[in-house]
């Protein structure tokens, strides 16, 4: 549910990303940037994931897994 906000916003930069993003207004381009920022955020997230599920998988390969997870390793 929207809610209504009172900030303080640089208004060349407001320009700069209205033309950047095609939006006419101040709402639709704040919500574009904002939508930007998070799925931005969330596609790095999963992508470290990926590369640390990859980098298990290569370990699992090159290491002995019993040996790592054991007492004997520490």
């Amino acid at each position: 549910m929207p809610r209504r906000r009172t900030i303080e916003i640089d208004e060349e930069l407001l320009e700069r990303a209205r033309r950047a993003l095609g939006r006419f207004t101040i709402r639709g381009t704040v919500e574009e940037a904002l939508r930007r920022a998070a799925d931005a955020a969330e596609a790095e997230r999963v992508e470290k994931a990926a590369r640390q599920a990859r980098y298990l998988a290569a370990l699992a390969v090159r290491g002995d897994m019993e040996v790592l997870a054991s007492d004997r390793m520490w």
